[in-house]
């Protein structure tokens, strides 16, 4: 059985792993591993069991949270407030 390499395999040219895109963006890796669950934020590309990130999408990402373009970000999906409704006062008896 082969041994594990005991130096780190390096990202493809031009992209980082999640650590460092983490690190670029201010980011904790837990939330990078989020936004990949939900597709939000700057998409990575699966590269055997680990995630990679082009080092320009995370520019951009950055770029666009900065100007406050929400065309990169997911829309809001929650519901609308609902209306409130007034409450009746109790109808008391005539004596």
């Amino acid at each position: 059985m082969p041994r594990p390499a005991k130096v780190p395999t390096p990202p493809p040219p031009g992209y980082v792993w999640t650590p460092e895109a983490a690190r670029r963006l201010g980011r904790s890796v837990k939330t990078l591993w989020n936004y990949a669950h939900l597709d939000k934020g700057p998409k990575p590309v699966r590269i055997g069991r680990k995630l990679a990130y082009k080092i320009t999408e995370l520019d951009a990402f950055l770029k666009a949270e900065i100007e406050g373009d929400t065309s990169t970000a997911a829309a809001h999906d929650s519901r609308p407030a609902e209306p409130r409704i007034a409450r009746r006062k109790p109808a008391t008896a005539a004596a």
